[in-house]
């Protein structure tokens, strides 16, 4: 296994796991509870915080491998090019529901669908961080799916 896989499973579990506390802390059930912005912004802060976190403790612990002087090649590059389109092309879909479903919400309040109130604060920012968090995780699973491509194809 590459060190990008490792990187990118390491990553994905770190992520999973901010991912659970941020829902506790935004969810009772499937409701988005309602609180202040400055709870919030709290709550925004630790993520970032502990995702920041998270990221340089695995670079360190990778680092410090006798390993740790492998040089990316072009390979590796272009599955973390490839990879970033992933997540990129996954935000931008979801952003684009997100965008269609409020405007379907205005245009036709009767619709079966199910209903994302963005006017709310806190289902907004649940909603857009919940996009980020998915958008991340796609990024390393492509990652993963990339490099396990390559292995078989190579």
């Amino acid at each position: 296994m590459t060190r990008a896989e490792q990187y990118a499973w390491l990553s994905l579990v770190t992520l999973g796991t901010i991912y659970a506390w941020f829902q506790m802390r935004m969810l009772d059930g499937w409701r988005v509870v309602d609180q202040p912005a400055s709870e919030l912004l709290w709550v925004y802060f630790v993520v970032l915080g502990l995702s920041a976190a998270a990221e340089i403790a695995i670079a360190a612990f990778l680092d410090a491998r006798k390993d740790k002087r492998i040089e990316r090649d072009e390979r590796d590059l272009a599955i973390a090019a490839r990879a970033g389109e992933h997540e990129r092309l996954f935000i931008i879909i979801a952003v684009n529901v997100l965008i269609w479903q409020a405007l379907w919400e205005g245009a036709m309040e009767d619709h079966r669908l199910p209903k994302i109130d963005v006017t709310n604060l806190p289902t907004l920012f649940f909603v857009l961080f919940t996009i980020l968090f998915v958008g991340e995780a796609v990024k390393r699973l492509s990652t993963i799916w990339l490099y396990r491509l390559q292995s078989v194809r190579g």
